[in-house]
């Protein structure tokens, strides 16, 4: 009962937080066979080790003792990888629209090859003005 609420929460998980979301399913399902087989395959090391009897027993107890008790808690994680993949899918809706994108901002160049003000950009001062006439007699533009 603890495998399986522990691989319905892990399969939650995964399918809430991997994008895209169908791989948050599928690496769920595949880690909680890669557990289940790794448990299946440990046991078979060891059922010829002395002394065993009590290891082998403790891990069939957690892991279930055939395949078919692994059904169980892979279901688990599917079905809680799956329910959280589409609760966050609905929960995500839609991104919230930038008010100021590139194409508002963006300053176009003219032909003497420098930027021109955008209306409200900065506002106009004769002193600026002035300074930007000094320059350009002394750039010779």
């Amino acid at each position: 009962m603890i495998l399986m609420i522990v691989c319905a929460v892990l399969g939650a998980c995964l399918g809430l937080y991997v994008k895209p979301r169908w791989l948050g399913v599928a690496v769920a399902v595949v880690l909680i066979v890669c557990v289940e087989g790794g448990d299946r395959l440990f046991i078979g090391l060891i059922e010829q080790q002395p002394n065993r009897e009590l290891l082998i027993g403790r891990l069939e107890a957690i892991f279930g003792e055939t395949w078919l008790d692994a059904v169980g808690p892979t279901a688990a994680a599917l079905v809680g990888a799956v329910l959280a993949a589409i609760m966050g899918k609905v929960m995500d809706g839609e991104r919230q629209v930038a008010l100021v994108n590139a194409d508002g901002i963006r300053r176009k160049v003219g032909k003497d090859g420098r930027y021109a003000r955008l209306d409200g950009m900065i506002q106009e001062r004769p002193v600026q003005t002035a300074a930007e006439s000094r320059f350009d007699s002394i750039l010779g533009l």
